[in-house]
Order: structure tokens, then C-alpha cells, then sequence
């Protein structure tokens, strides 16, 4: 079989058709909205909801999570992003178990 690159996702459509193979659309939906939730703070849920764009970011934590589309392979600037997003979420477990640490040995 040969592999796809892909270099680029940035609407919700072109991510649901990419992943339509791989789980039903509404779980799709529900876990970019869950995504969107997270990244998007600052904006209402409808306008969230109602969102077509998608930030790179917002893709490679879909990635991250769900795994590379069927039949593609990432492009070397998603993979570069993917590391630096995994990296960020080590550092953050990271620091997350040092300050739990660092408030069990205060309390003691």
C-alpha cells in the first residue's frame, strides 16, 4: 500500500473525512469539540461549536491522541510539531509530579 503525505488539515471537514474510516462521525465530532473545548477557552461554546477553521495545534493533539490517519504518513512539519507537543506534555507531567512532591514534603 502506498502511503499518503499529509502536510496539512485546516477545517473540522477535511479532519472527519480523513478519520471517517477509522471511527463513526459522531465520536469525530465529539472529540474535536472536546479539543476545541480545551484549546478555546476564551470563546463561547457556540461560536466554538460553529467553528470551521482548526488550528495546526488543535490538529496534532487530535493526532496525538487518535493516531495518524489510514493510508497517510505525517510530512516532516507535523512530525517536527507532534514531538514538540509530546515534549511539552512530558515537561508538564513533569513539573505537574514535582509540585505533588514538593506539597507532600511540606506537609509532612
Amino acid at each position: 500500500m502506498i502511503l499518503k503525505q499529509l502536510n496539512y488539515i485546516r477545517t473540522k471537514k477535511e479532519l472527519q473525512n480523513l478519520y471517517l474510516s477509522q471511527m463513526s462521525e459522531r465520536v469525530l465530532i465529539d472529540e474535536i469539540n472536546d479539543i476545541l473545548r480545551e484549546t478555546r477557552t476564551s470563546v463561547s461554546m457556540g461560536m466554538r461549536h460553529f467553528a470551521k477553521n482548526l488550528l495546526t495545534h488543535e490538529v496534532i493533539i487530535f493526532i496525538k491522541r487518535n493516531g495518524t490517519p489510514d493510508g497517510y504518513l505525517l510530512s516532516e512539519e507535523l512530525k517536527i510539531k507532534l514531538k514538540e507537543y509530546e515534549e511539552s506534555l512530558m515537561n508538564q507531567k513533569q513539573l505537574e509530579w514535582k509540585f505533588e512532591k514538593a506539597k507532600i514534603c511540606n506537609t509532612i
